[in-house]
C-alpha cells in the first residue's frame, strides 16, 4: 500500500522510523513542527535562477541541498532510507508534503495527480526521473525504468539544472542541460550533463550516460489539489 498526503506548509509530517532499504515506508504519521535547520541553496553557475522558488518548493530544494555532506537521512528526529527515493522523501518531508514509495511508486503519484511534466525548465522542488541510470535486473538490457529520482535545487537562464540526489557517494549535486541533451560541457567549458550511469566495458551502443539523456520527466507534488490527493490516497488502499 502506498500513502501520500497533502502538502502543508507550515508543519512537517513525516512517517515513523523504516525497515531495511527499498522497503516501503509507514503507512502511520506524526504532525510535527518544523525543526531542522536546511543549508542554503547552492546553484552550480553564477546566473541566477530564472524564477526563485518561494514557500513549499523552496522548503524542499533547501532541504534536498541541506543533506549534502551528511551521512544520514533525519528529519525531524526520524530517518529515512538511504536511497534515492528515501531522499526524495525526506526532502520532500522536510518541506510538509509527504510521498512514499519508490521511484516507480512516486512517479504513478505524480500521473494520477497530473503534476507530472516534461517541461525543460522546470522549478526549484521538482522531483525528477530518470530511467536506466543502472541495470537493476541484471540481464544486461537498457529495461530499467525509473530507477533513479533527484530533486531539483535551482534553474539557470541558460536552461542548466542544478538537482541533489543520493548516489553512491551519499547526498551531492548533479548538473543537467535539456536544451542540449548529448553534451556534457559546453563551448565556455562549464558543465551541462554529469555522468550518470557508469561507463561499462560491453555496453550496447544505445546506451546513454548523460543526465538530460536518461531523464524522463518532472513532478511538481505541491501544485496537486487537496481534493485531488484525498481521492488518489483512497485509490492506493
Amino acid at each position: 500500500m502506498t500513502t501520500l498526503l497533502a502538502c502543508a506548509p507550515t508543519y512537517y509530517r513525516v512517517p515513523g522510523p523504516l525497515a531495511s532499504l527499498g522497503r516501503e515506508s509507514s503507512s502511520e504519521w506524526v504532525l510535527r513542527p518544523a525543526e531542522r535547520p536546511v543549508r542554503p541553496d547552492r546553484p552550480s553557475r553564477a546566473d541566477p535562477p530564472v524564477a526563485p522558488a518561494r514557500g513549499v518548493p523552496a522548503g524542499i530544494a533547501a532541504a534536498a541541498a541541506g543533506f549534502v555532506g551528511d551521512t544520514s537521512l533525519v528529519v525531524s528526529g526520524e530517518r529515512y532510507r538511504w536511497d534515492c527515493s528515501g531522499f526524495v522523501e525526506a526532502s520532500l518531508a522536510a518541506a510538509g508534503c509527504v510521498f512514499t514509495g519508490s521511484s516507480a511508486d512516486l512517479f504513478e503519484q505524480a500521473k494520477e495527480l497530473h503534476v507530472l511534466h516534461r517541461r525543460r525548465m522546470p522549478s526549484p522542488g521538482d522531483v525528477a526521473f530518470f530511467d536506466d541510470t543502472y541495470d537493476r535486473n541484471g540481464n544486461g538490457r537498457l529495461d530499467d525504468a525509473l530507477s533513479h529520482v533527484a530533486v531539483v535545487q535551482s534553474v539557470a537562464k541558460d536552461g542548466t539544472i542544478t538537482l541533489v540526489h543520493l548516489g553512491s557517494r551519499g547526498p551531492a549535486f548533479l548538473t543537467m542541460n535539456l536544451r542540449h541533451p548529448e553534451e556534457q560541457v559546453g563551448a565556455d567549458g562549464a558543465v551541462l550533463n554529469d555522468i550518470l550511469r557508469a561507463k561499462k566495458r560491453g555496453d550496447s551502443p544505445r546506451t546513454r550516460y548523460l543526465t538530460a539523456e536518461l531523464w524522463v520527466a518532472f513532478a511538481s507534488y505541491w501544485e496537486a489539489p487537496a481534493d485531488q490527493v484525498a481521492t488518489a490516497e483512497r485509490s492506493t488502499r
